[in-house]
């Protein structure tokens, strides 16, 4: 699927939720090729000055003119995918060719640690202006809640994109498991 793609230093999977300000004409043309051709966007990282692998396509859920002549904008991750290739149209948007990833699933994860969940319903009584984007929170689907650690923990890009070819949530499990024990046991 050819999408037009949003470097931006924002790591969102499938289903995060955020907002972004819209302001430089070329990404102004990426909101309305999103909403022309209801296949939304690419949301894609940087290392120095090229693109990443991995990237999540996300759709445009509301939208808002700002009195500074910004926009304001609310997207959602919808899946992740490939870059197979890129370029840059003369207004220097970015354009991907992309192949879908499947997102993970969690049918053969065995291990379900109560605590990784728990500590994220703590951080989102913490930071209600961030809960507020899940008004429907599955801090029992342990994809869920890994994807939602993932997006808000300060990681290195190189990481995030490993834990996005991953097949599963099984490596970001583990890793939560102890990151947050240890941080637990610190306290």
């Amino acid at each position: 699927m050819q999408l037009p793609l949003f470097p931006v230093d924002i790591y969102l999977l499938p289903n995060g939720i955020c907002k972004l300000q819209i302001y430089e004409q070329r990404y102004i043309r990426l909101v309305k090729l999103a909403t022309a051709n209801h296949h939304g966007f690419g949301l894609c990282m940087k290392i120095d000055d090229n693109l990443c692998h991995f990237g999540t396509r996300v759709i445009i859920t509301d939208f808002d003119p700002l009195p500074n002549g910004f926009m304001s904008i609310t997207i959602q991750g919808t899946e992740m995918f490939l870059i197979n290739n890129h370029w840059q149209d003369n207004d220097r948007l970015h354009i991907g060719d992309t192949s879908p990833v499947p997102n993970w699933h969690s049918k053969n994860i065995t291990f379900i640690d109560q605590n990784i969940s728990d500590n994220l319903k703590q951080l989102f009584q913490q930071h209600p202006d961030h809960a507020s984007y899940y008004p429907d929170p599955k801090f029992d689907d342990i994809t869920w809640v890994c994807q939602r650690w993932l997006e808000i923990l300060p990681l290195e890009v190189n990481q995030k994109q490993w834990f996005m070819s991953r097949n599963d949530c099984s490596a970001a499990l583990s890793f939560l498991h102890t990151v947050i024990n240890t941080h637990s046991n610190l306290e």
